[in-house]
C-alpha cells in the first residue's frame, strides 16, 4: 500500500513539472443506473490545483436498486457507461463518455480507475474510466455498496509546432535569389534537361520496335 501511494505521488510530481498553467478543476461523475432515464449524479472529483494533482473524491454509495440494475446489464452483456463533465476556471464545460463491461465492474466489487489527461495549458483532453483487473467481492454496509475509485492526473506533452512562417520566408528568399541570378545551378546536363531527353529516347525506342526491318539491307 505504501509503495503504491509513493508511486502515485511520484507520478503526480513528474507530470506537474510540465504544466505551464495552474488552476482548479471540478469533475462531475454521472451514470444511468436507477436514474429513471437519462443521467444522474454518481459523484464528484475536485482539484484545487492541477499542478499538485491532489484530488478530493466524493461519491454516492450504490443501493440495492443500483446493484440490481447493474446485474441486469451484466446478464445482457451490456456496458456500464459513465459521463464526466469537467468544469474549469474559464467556465467551459467539457463532456466525456467512457464505458466498461457491467459484468467486469460488478465482479471487481465496484472498484474503478479514473484518469484525466491535461495539456500544459490546463486544458483537459480526455477522461477515462476503467474497472480494475482484480476480482473483489461486493462490500455491503448498512444496505449500501461503496465505490472505490483511484484517480490519476496525467500530463500530455504537446508535439513541436512547425515554424511555417520561417519556412515560407526561406522559400521567398530562395525565389528572389534565383530571379536575380544569385543562385547558380550546378546540376549536370542530364539533371537539367531530363524531362526533354526522356520523351525523345522513348519515341526512338518505340519507332525502332515497330519498324525492325526498316534499316535492314535488301536481300539479293
Amino acid at each position: 500500500m505504501k509503495f503504491g501511494y509513493l508511486l502515485l505521488i511520484f507520478q503526480t510530481i513528474h507530470y506537474a513539472f510540465g504544466i505551464d498553467y495552474d488552476g482548479w478543476l471540478n469533475i462531475k461523475i454521472e451514470h444511468t443506473l436507477a436514474c429513471g432515464g437519462g443521467y444522474c449524479t454518481r459523484g464528484n472529483i475536485g482539484l484545487k490545483s492541477i499542478r499538485s494533482g491532489s484530488a478530493v473524491i466524493d461519491q454516492t454509495p450504490f443501493t440495492k436498486q443500483h446493484i440490481d440494475a447493474l446485474k441486469e446489464l451484466a446478464d445482457r452483456d451490456g456496458f456500464y457507461t459513465v459521463r464526466t463533465i469537467v468544469t474549469s476556471p474559464d467556465n467551459n464545460d467539457s463532456e466525456f463518455l467512457s464505458s466498461v463491461k457491467a459484468k467486469t465492474f460488478l465482479e471487481n466489487g465496484l472498484n474503478d480507475v479514473i484518469s484525466v489527461w491535461v495539456l500544459p495549458s490546463g486544458t483537459v483532453m480526455s477522461v477515462s474510466f476503467q474497472a480494475t483487473n482484480t476480482s473483489k467481492p461486493l462490500k455491503q454496509k448498512n444496505e449500501q455498496y461503496h465505490i472505490t475509485s483511484k484517480f490519476y492526473l496525467h500530463h500530455v506533452e504537446q508535439a513541436p509546432i512547425p515554424d511555417t512562417a520561417s519556412y515560407i520566408q526561406k522559400l521567398e528568399r530562395e525565389r528572389e535569389a534565383r530571379e536575380k541570378g544569385e543562385v547558380k545551378d550546378n546540376r549536370s546536363f542530364l539533371a537539367k534537361y531530363w524531362m526533354y531527353i526522356v520523351p525523345i529516347a522513348i519515341f526512338v525506342m518505340i519507332s525502332g520496335a515497330t519498324n525492325p526491318e526498316a534499316g535492314a539491307p535488301a536481300a539479293r
